[in-house]
């Protein structure tokens, strides 16, 4: 008897046999239109899930589309700020050579005439080489994220 109770549970334990005593059970004690109806709600909840499923991978691929055109757009516009910048940072170093040049000048002349100017040109070169270095600054940012300015 305790042999058979172990095969029992045994069987009862695997899934496959549980499947197949349900299923079995089911058909007898329930007509067919009533097993369809039940299969053809299923099908319908199944298409239901695949149709939304579908609506939402279309606004997700959309979405996608819409975010790399973006994503060019936004390199193309940090590609002509580089540009931009480096274009500046050659201006600054033009305006450090001219202000070199204008301190040789500026030594040739009296010394109290000269001096005041000869700190506005130190100035004006301090300025230049503060701005030419905040760009160089910003030039990196936008190679750090990989797009060549």
């Amino acid at each position: 008897m305790a042999t058979g109770a172990v095969l029992c549970l045994g069987l009862l334990g695997l899934k496959r046999t549980r499947q197949f005593l349900y299923y079995n059970s089911m058909r007898l004690f329930v007509s067919e239109e009533v097993l369809l109806s039940r299969a053809d709600v299923k099908v319908k909840e199944l298409r239901q899930s695949m149709d939304v499923l579908k609506a939402e991978a279309e606004k997700l691929e959309k979405k996608a589309m819409q975010a790399e055109d973006d994503l060019l757009r936004g390199g193309k516009k940090l590609r002509q700020a580089g540009k931009q910048i480096h274009t500046a940072i050659n201006s600054a170093y033009k305006i450090e050579r001219q202000a070199g040049g204008l301190k040789d000048v500026l030594r040739e002349l009296p010394s109290r005439e000269a001096s005041r100017f000869r700190t506005q040109v130190m100035n004006l070169v301090k300025e230049a080489k503060r701005e030419r270095n905040t760009l160089s600054i910003e030039v990196t940012k936008i190679s750090n994220y990989g797009i060549s300015a």
